[in-house]
């Protein structure tokens, strides 16, 4: 049978129904015969499957894949125009390519902004000339042409016809049901619908939860520059929405992460983030409360599709936007809220974490008697502070008198009008707009920590303090200055001559040398897993360049064993805990004991910490991880919730923006160009090579194995490609031989060759689809030795990873976790191989003013991204 573009299918599959199906409903009748006017023949006599609609839609996937400029495709039409038989109708132009595929797009809308971003004339307020806060014009001064233009725009593309279209195409819409029908093994969560807080909205909401239909969303943002980091600022959030009811495999793909909002530039947003959101939750709200009549076409039926938001998932500073709770000074942590123990520095003036988590621990723990290893002179009898449920938190936000961003504009929340007790007892600055959706006082986790970042954040403050790293690391002039007032480390303060001893956790130059070399040379991981670590070693001093996802495989990977031999060994197991921590988090499959066992363990492991760095290493991002294990508890598998397929989606923004005058129109009409084709290439011959179906970097293709008689089993058809000279290999005996053709027939697929009743209890044999791919990495050492000691790390080969496209690769599944060790002793604080006293520079950095949002945090998605 010819393979070819089923573009007619399309059409059919969905729209041709039994008589006891029901028809489409109006809207997607209109869809189907739109499509269906356009399918016509490409020219007379020409294959099946050819036809003008796809031509265009082979063309439109390519530009896309591709990221080819207009100019480009204008060429290429040009040549199937000149080359096709003359009655052929192909476009001859990209103009008329995208007028052809256009009833197969997605609707978007263009939203006037006030210049100052007080405002949108939108709704009620349409039609206004001037903003209604700053009273600044809406419309530039006219020139001669007749169309009025505004200062500033923003773009809006409605979730609701992207949802409708997952229902309408045959590859997504039986998936969309999988939340509900797959089967969970007790005690694990392989997906959010596993994790208590999805399980407590449906008992909440038993009737939205009756229709597994239903669509639960999470909603990122963040913000990104196009120009790069060397080019003028400007600042573009977009706002991306995303459904959960799909499996692992799909689920977080970037072709499922819908663009549904994007604030323009150059300002960035700040706190009125709010305004812009408006339509978005205008739309949330009438899914919930009426839906949308949507027809499926894996049942060929109509139903009310209704939708709600789960969370939201952005990096801290982002998740004060959304939440409007202040994420920097005292009340920084939102799940501690006003019960926090944090301090600020009276030299390093900046606040600190150091100290506040043994109220983490249980009642009898020994290091909350403890008075000379964390804070002198003090014993914690503090129990945690709650999680504050959603009605909790809003009866917080009312008594505080905490009010909205909308009615009073953008730029309303400034000091002078700060709520009660603002930064004393609270750090509420706004009442989010999400407080308007109905059901959002009923969610366990309403706002997502980014592990992501955390965990970049721990892993340089780490580095840059045990290499020293000027003006970064953690132990500076101002830190040792601060420590007679907090601690009792006297052998740590500075002497009579203004000289420091040299601290336990500081590697000295050969040290430095010998990881230095050995990640340079010796750390090697299989293709695609990490970028070139040796690349990221700055002249045998420090790491610079690392993306998140470089200090993810080495907190995880590596920090677990790297300093075995180069750091003291309660230092070292002080960092490898944290190490593993992160590893076991981040996991596929979560195990619920799993997860309880990292809640008790984390406080433990940064009291570990706490005893040998100083109060100033210990930041929000540090004290964050104490509450990731709750979060995991309530959401699943930390995949859902992280911000690595995001930073890589706008990396992707990036590259559309092809007309740097115009950067928004561009992304815009790039991104519906892009959802246009994705949604046609489901429907391509299978041989046409789509981005989703191209091979690997290095697969050649091979060769397919022919046999002279039918019927062979599966597992010999594995392609691959001869190499090497020829040569005759026979078995060393009868009865290794008889053990590889047992094996095989064991392990065969088709039932019926598995006729073996008895069988070697040893076979020697295994296919090599049954193997696990591992990396080999030496130790770093100080001095040879007979034992050459090897870590063992086991990886997922490139492309057979789950829960989208490329991402940190992690382990399946953990069985179990160790409780860290838990010494009371007195350390000793000093190098004892190092007795000299070494001068510490100021390293002039001033963190009295803390700014929550820095203008140059908006172009991290430039360099969050992982390298191919």
């Amino acid at each position: 049978m010819v393979d070819f573009d089923r573009v007619h299918d399309m059409v059919t599959d969905a729209f041709v129904a039994h008589d006891e199906d029901e028809e489409p409903n109006i809207d997607a009748k209109k869809f189907y015969e739109m499509l269906n006017a356009a399918n016509q023949p490409l020219y007379s006599g020409c294959r099946e499957g050819l036809s003008k609609l796809s031509l265009a839609a082979r063309m439109m996937n390519i530009k896309t894949d591709h990221n080819l400029p207009e100019s480009c495709m204008n060429e290429w039409a040009d040549l199937f125009k000149e080359y096709l038989p003359e009655d052929n109708v192909s476009a001859d132009s990209y103009y008329e390519i995208q007028k052809l595929v256009y009833s197969l797009g997605l609707p978007s809308e263009m939203i006037d902004v006030c210049i100052d971003n007080c405002m949108i004339y939108w709704g009620n307020d349409e039609k206004l000339e001037e903003c209604r806060f700053c009273k600044k014009l809406r419309f530039k001064p006219q020139g001669r042409g007749r169309n009025r233009v505004p200062y500033q725009r923003m773009w809006y593309l409605p979730i609701t016809d992207r949802l409708k279209r997952l229902y309408q195409s045959e590859q997504t819409a039986g998936k969309m049901r999988w939340h509900a029908e797959h089967t969970q093994t007790d005690g694990e969560m392989t997906h959010p619908s596993d994790a208590r807080a999805w399980k407590h909205f449906n008992k909440v909401y038993p009737e939205f939860a009756s229709n597994i239909r239903n669509v639960y969303l999470g909603l990122c943002t963040d913000g990104f520059s196009p120009f790069g980091m060397s080019g003028r600022q400007y600042s573009l959030w977009p706002v991306f929405l995303t459904p959960y009811n799909l499996p692992p495999e799909m689920c977080m793909q970037r072709e499922l992460l819908f663009l549904t909002i994007l604030i323009p530039g150059p300002k960035h947003p700040k706190r009125s983030l709010d305004v812009f959101l408006q339509p978005l939750i205008k739309e949330l709200k009438d899914l919930w409360s009426t839906g949308e009549r949507t027809y499926d076409c894996s049942t060929k039926t109509n139903f009310t599709m209704r939708a709600m938001l789960l969370w939201t998932i952005s990096d801290f500073p982002a998740y004060g936007m959304l939440s409007g709770w202040t994420t920097h000074g005292r009340l920084a942590c939102p799940y501690c809220n006003g019960a926090t123990d944090a301090f600020q520095l009276k030299n390093g003036r900046k606040t600190s974490w150091f100290d506040c988590h043994r109220r983490f621990l249980p009642i009898g723990h020994p290091y909350r008697r403890n008075k000379t290893l964390f804070r002198h002179k003090r014993v914690v009898r503090d129990t945690p502070p709650p999680y504050l449920t959603g009605e909790e938190t809003e009866k917080q936000l009312d008594y505080y008198g905490v009010l909205e961003t909308v009615p009073r504009g953008g730029n309303w929340h400034v000091p002078p009008n700060m709520p009660d007790s603002y930064g004393v007892h609270h750090n509420w600055h706004k009442k989010s707009i999400f407080w308007e959706l109905p059901y959002w006082k009923d969610l366990l986790l309403r706002h997502n920590l980014d592990v992501m970042h955390i965990e970049k954040n721990f892993f340089e403050n780490i580095m840059n303090t045990i290499l020293n790293v000027p003006g970064k690391t953690k132990d500076n002039i101002k830190s040792r200055l601060d420590l007679p007032d907090i601690c009792s480390r006297s052998e740590l303060h500075i002497n009579s001559n203004g000289q420091v001893p040299v601290p336990i956790f500081r590697l000295s130059s050969e040290k430095k040398s010998v990881l230095f070399n050995w990640v340079a040379s010796e750390v090697k991981f299989p293709d695609g897993y990490v970028s070139n670590l040796s690349r990221c070693v700055e002249k045998g001093q420090k790491f610079s360049g690392m993306k998140s996802h470089d200090c993810h495989v080495f907190m995880q990977r590596l920090l677990p064993f790297a300093f075995a031999e180069l750091l003291p060994t309660n230092v070292h197991e002080a960092l490898a805990g944290i190490g593993a921590f992160f590893r076991d988090l981040s996991t596929r499959t979560l195990k619920v004991e799993v997860v309880e066992q990292l809640q008790e363990n984390i406080p433990i492991l940064l009291c570990n910490l706490e005893k040998i760095f100083p109060p100033g290493f210990f930041d929000v991002m540090e004290h964050l991880a104490v509450h990731l294990p709750y979060e995991a508890l309530l959401r699943g598998p930390v995949h859902y919730g992280w911000m690595y397929q995001y930073e890589r989606a706008m990396k992707y923004l990036k590259g559309k923006a092809k007309n740097l005058a115009k950067v928004e129109g561009s992304i815009i009409a790039g991104s519906l160009t892009e959802e246009t084709s994705h949604f046609t290439s489901y429907y391509f011959a299978s041989k046409v090579r789509t981005r989703k179906r191209a091979p690997r970097r290095y697969d050649d293709g091979g060769v397919a194995p022919t046999y002279a008689v039918a019927g062979v089993p599966d597992i010999f058809s594995q392609i691959g490609r001869l190499g090497g000279k020829s040569k005759e290999v026979w078995w060393s005996s009868e009865e290794d031989a008889h053990s590889a053709h047992t094996y095989i027939l064991l392990n065969c697929e088709d039932p019926l060759i598995r006729y073996f009743e008895r069988y070697n209890k040893f076979e020697p044999f295994i296919l090599a689809s049954q193997a696990d791919q591992v990396s080999y990495l030496p130790y770093p050492r100080m001095r040879e030795s007979g034992i050459n000691w090897l870590s063992v790390i086991k990886v997922t080969p490139r492309g057979r990873i789950i829960s989208g496209e490329e991402p940190p690769l992690q382990e399946e599944q953990i069985n179990e976790v160790e409780e860290p060790e838990q010494q009371i002793d007195d350390i000793l604080l000093i190098d004892p191989h190092n007795h000299e006293y070494e001068d510490l520079t100021d390293d002039g950095t001033d963190e009295a003013v803390e700014d929550e949002f820095n203008e140059n945090d908006d172009v991290s998605s430039d360099d969050e991204n992982v390298s191919d």
